[in-house]
C-alpha cells in the first residue's frame, strides 16, 4: 500500500476524477485529490492515497495556494468563461487600451477579491452541482465570496489569429476560479474576455517540474519510490516529534504524552506551533498531536501533548 501524496502531472482533455479513476483502478489503492483541474487545463493535480486522505483535514489551507500560468483572450465572452462555453458576447471593436489601464486593472484583483463563481462549477446549490443545473437550463444564481490573490503578473501582451492574448502567472488561495478572474478582467476592461489556456505550475510547495506524467499511471509505473511521491511523514508543515517505544504505547492509546517520551524534536520554523505530527520509533507518521487551548498553568508547566488524530498501524 502507497501512503502518500503522487503529484500528477494531468494533461488536458480528462477530469481529475478519470484521474483518480485510472489511479484507483491500476494500482488498487484508495486515493482522493485536493482540488479540481477543470478538463481544459493542465498541470499539478494532488492524488493522496491510502492512509494520506486522513491527512487533508489538518493541511492548512495557506499551504495550498496554487500558482497558475493563464491566458485570457480578449473580446469574447463565454458562459463557462473559458474556451469550452458558448460564446455569450462578443466585442466589436478596436481593442486598443494601454499598458497603464491594464496595469490598474490588474491590480484590483490584488489581495482580497470578491469573486463569483462561474455557474459551470461544482459548487452545489440546494443540493445539486452547479453544473448540472446550467447544463439542464435552469437558472443558476451563486453568491460572491471572499478569495486571496497574493499576486498577479503580466507575462506577455500579444496578438495571435488576430485576437488579443493576456498571459498572466497568478498566486491565489484555494478555492479561487481563475476562470472568473479572466471574464472579470475582460469586463473590467471593457470589452470582454475568456479563459483559453490554463496550466497549474504548484500547489503549495509541489510543483508541475516534479510531477509523475499521466502516460506512466495508464502503463503502471511503480510511483511510490520516485521524486513525484511525498509520504505521509513529509506532508504536513508542523513539527515533528519522535517518541520512544513508551510514548508509542501511549498513543496507541489516545493518551497524553510528555518530554520523557520524546526522543527528538525537528522543525523547519522557529515559532512556537499549537500542533505537531508524532513519529513512531521507525520513523512513521502515528498521530497528530496538540495543545489544548485551555491549558492550565500547571498543564503547560508540565508540557502535555494530546491527541488531535491517532492513525492506526492497520488503518487505511
Amino acid at each position: 500500500m502507497a501512503d502518500g501524496c503522487l503529484i500528477v502531472y494531468k494533461p488536458r482533455g480528462c477530469s481529475s476524477h478519470d484521474i483518480i479513476d485510472k489511479v484507483r483502478r491500476i494500482y488498487k489503492i484508495k486515493c482522493g485529490h485536493a482540488g479540481t483541474l477543470d478538463p481544459m487545463a493542465q498541470g499539478v493535480l494532488l492524488v493522496f492515497c491510502g492512509r494520506a486522505l486522513k491527512l487533508l483535514n489538518f493541511i492548512p489551507p495557506e499551504h495550498l495556494d496554487k500558482t497558475y500560468l493563464m491566458k485570457v483572450a480578449l473580446g469574447t465572452c463565454t458562459d463557462s468563461y473559458d474556451a469550452t462555453g458558448k460564446v455569450t458576447a462578443t466585442f466589436d471593436q478596436p481593442i486598443d487600451f494601454g499598458s497603464e489601464v491594464l496595469m490598474n486593472s490588474l491590480r484590483t484583483f490584488v489581495g482580497n477579491y470578491d469573486q463569483t463563481p462561474p455557474v459551470f462549477s461544482a459548487i452545489k446549490v440546494g443540493g445539486k452541482r452547479a453544473y448540472a443545473m446550467a447544463r439542464a437550463g435552469e437558472e443558476v444564481v451563486l453568491k460572491s465570496r471572499k478569495v486571496h490573490v497574493t499576486s498577479i503578473r503580466l507575462v506577455a501582451d500579444y496578438i495571435s489569429d488576430s485576437v488579443r492574448q493576456l498571459l498572466l502567472r497568478v498566486h491565489c488561495s484555494r478555492g479561487t476560479y481563475v476562470r472568473s478572474i479572466a471574464h472579470d478582467l475582460g469586463q473590467k476592461l471593457g470589452c470582454g474576455g475568456h479563459l483559453s489556456y490554463l496550466l497549474r505550475e504548484r500547489v503549495g510547495q509541489w510543483a508541475f517540474n516534479r510531477a509523475f506524467p499521466y502516460w506512466k499511471i495508464e502503463k503502471g509505473v511503480p510511483f511510490a519510490a520516485t521524486d513525484s511521491f511525498v509520504s505521509c511523514e513529509e506532508i504536513l508543515p508542523y513539527p515533528r516529534l519522535t517518541v520512544n517505544a513508551e510514548g508509542q504505547l501511549r498513543i496507541s492509546r489516545g493518551q497524553p504524552i510528555s518530554r520523557n517520551e520524546i526522543v527528538k524534536l525537528e522543525t523547519d520554523s522557529p515559532e512556537r506551533c499549537d500542533m505537531v505530527q508524532i513519529i513512531s520509533p521507525a520513523g512513521r507518521l502515528i498521530a497528530v498531536y496538540g495543545t489544548p487551548k485551555n491549558q492550565s498553568e500547571d498543564q503547560k508547566a508540565g508540557f502535555k501533548l494530546c491527541p488531535v488524530r491517532v492513525f492506526p498501524e492497520n488503518e487505511t
